[in-house]
């Protein structure tokens, strides 16, 4: 079926049901970043009970109680538990999200070109493994956590320190850490929303090559936050083995589609 618009409909709707549970699943995910935030609101209250003074605690009083090595201990300590749990639920949802897309894509295709007597139903062993752990963007999924979760540790002791030494109140300090604690959970379903995307292209490509398909056309999504470079490469055809990585950047709402001369 040589009809852009049928493809389109198709597959985006797909995509958009495919990270729509993604998402519902990460918010769900997310709340273990509150747990932690708790603990290390707790940890911060704990130190400011004991050594603080006039409800100021500095750096100096920190040294002098020979704490701040136990503070940075205790905070990688939150965060790598933080991290485990991360890992264990992204490689799952990653795992989810191909199979469900690579069955569904499948019954596109063959719903949409004639005489295509194939059985997705069955992924072939090592392909959801393969689209999880390819270095698609320079770093490996499990790579790009476990640098995540040292900047955060280290954006958490500073966050800390910093406040010791401008003399904050506990107050403040939670206030500060909350902060922290959001901008990363940010980045983790940026992350995670990105690694979706390039699981689901992933399949895609594995559906297209199983059904024989030789050429796909790159669509970008059809309103005005398309960034200049994925514009540049709307509508253009490519050979299937050629065609751009998706997703181009993080949040990427683009998708290459089935394509067949006329």
């Amino acid at each position: 079926m040589n009809n852009d618009a049928y493809w389109i409909n198709r597959i985006d709707k797909l995509v958009e049901s495919l990270l729509g549970t993604q998402e519902r699943h990460t918010n769900t995910f997310l709340k273990a970043y509150k747990q932690s935030l708790t603990e290390l609101q707790a940890y911060s209250s704990l130190l400011y009970s004991k050594y603080s003074k006039d409800g100021v605690l500095t750096l100096n009083q920190m040294y002098v109680a020979n704490r701040y090595k136990s503070m940075e201990k205790q905070i990688a300590s939150i965060i790598d538990t933080l991290a485990k749990e991360e890992k264990v639920f992204a490689t799952g949802e990653l795992k989810r999200i191909y199979k469900d897309s690579y069955v569904k894509t499948g019954a596109i295709l063959t719903e949409g070109i004639p005489n295509l007597a194939i059985d997705f139903a069955i992924i072939p062993k090592g392909f959801i493994e393969k689209a999880i752990t390819y270095p698609w963007s320079g770093d490996n999924f499990s790579s790009r956590l476990y640098k995540n979760k040292n900047v955060l540790i280290d954006n958490l002791r500073q966050t800390l320190t910093r406040g010791f030494v401008q003399g904050k109140s506990i107050t403040e300090m939670s206030k500060d850490l909350k902060s922290t604690m959001d901008i990363s959970a940010t980045n983790s379903r940026r992350l995670l929303r990105t690694e979706s995307m390039h699981c689901i292209a992933s399949s895609h490509h594995d559906v297209y090559t199983k059904a024989g398909v030789e050429k796909v056309k790159f669509i970008t999504a059809n309103d005005s936050r398309v960034c200049d470079e994925c514009d540049a490469l709307n509508n253009k055809v490519f050979l299937l083995n050629e065609s751009p990585i998706i997703p181009q950047h993080p949040n990427s709402r683009s998708l290459n589609i089935v394509y067949f001369e006329d």
